[in-house]
């Protein structure tokens, strides 16, 4: 406990970072909430709970939408959906990204200029519209809207990872390992993995953004799983009343942008924490 919070441990940076300190609270708030969203509302987000566009800080803080669901059991349900989209989908471009951007990093010759063609292609199809091709072909679902949001969005942290371990396979030793007789594969993991580590972290926290972003904006054009309530879904089904019941569109959307917003700040945070020389 006490190294982690030593003067130079990267939690104690963030926790002196005012950026990091808000990040941290509006993420706690939103997976305290995520978490015990069965707790408070037992019944689910789709159980019509009250009469139809009853407006908020009444019998229900946030309202309720057309057919008279709680808008605050939305927000509670669509939590959870976004950030385990956000986390899954990362996950997964991090692994492919890594994995590829390392290899291809690592060996060079024709198995660099492969990988790299391969990764040029992903990068000529516009993620977004790649994403919602992805989706109507195989069908909305959860899954599918993870992978469709990971096989869009992984080329760029390959490339990332591939320049760090480009840079890194050079030095002195890197090559003494290499005379010592060490496998390429535990170079990778033990040696080189931890010198790109920072660059795929502070990658990946901002990656988590976007793929909730992904997410809602194909919920919001109805390519998301039906059976799952999401802030994107619920930002879609308010659109047509957003004149006459507006907080249907900006409680979802306040949900979204807050989410976003925190997860940018703590990227930001990370990237000062473990590159003191980037923060201005």
């Amino acid at each position: 406990m006490a190294d982690l919070l030593s003067k130079n441990s990267v939690p104690r940076k963030i926790l002196t970072n005012v950026s990091g300190v808000i990040s941290l609270v509006i993420l706690g708030i939103i997976v305290i909430l995520a978490i015990f969203a069965p707790v408070i509302y037992p019944d689910g987000p789709f159980e019509m709970v009250g009469n139809p566009f009853m407006p908020p800080f009444g019998e229900f803080i946030f309202g309720t939408d057309m057919l008279g669901r709680d808008i605050a059991a939305g927000i509670a349900y669509g939590a959870r959906i976004s950030l385990l989209v956000g986390l899954v989908a990362t996950f997964i471009i991090v692994l492919l990204g890594t994995v590829i951007g390392g290899l291809a990093g690592y060996y060079g010759g024709w198995v660099d200029t492969l990988m790299m063609r391969v990764t040029e292609f992903f990068q000529t199809i516009p993620t977004f519209i790649g994403a919602i091709v992805i989706v109507a072909i195989l069908g909305p679902t959860l899954p599918n809207v993870i992978g469709a949001i990971a096989i869009v969005s992984w080329a760029p942290l390959a490339r990332l990872v591939r320049a760090e371990v480009k840079k890194t396979v050079n030095l002195e030793y890197i090559e003494a390992c290499v005379a010592l007789g060490m496998s390429d594969i535990r170079i990778l993991i033990v040696q080189v993995l931890p010198n790109v580590l920072s660059t795929v972290v502070v990658a990946g926290s901002l990656m988590v953004a976007t793929a909730i972003l992904f997410e809602s904006g194909l919920s919001f054009l109805g390519l998301g799983d039906p059976n799952i309530m999401t802030w994107g879904f619920m930002v879609g089904a308010g659109r047509a009343a957003i004149r006459t019941a507006w907080w249907m569109v900006t409680i979802p959307g306040l949900a979204i942008l807050f989410t976003v917003l925190a997860i940018n700040l703590l990227g930001d945070a990370f990237n000062e924490a473990l590159n003191p020389r980037s923060k201005r």
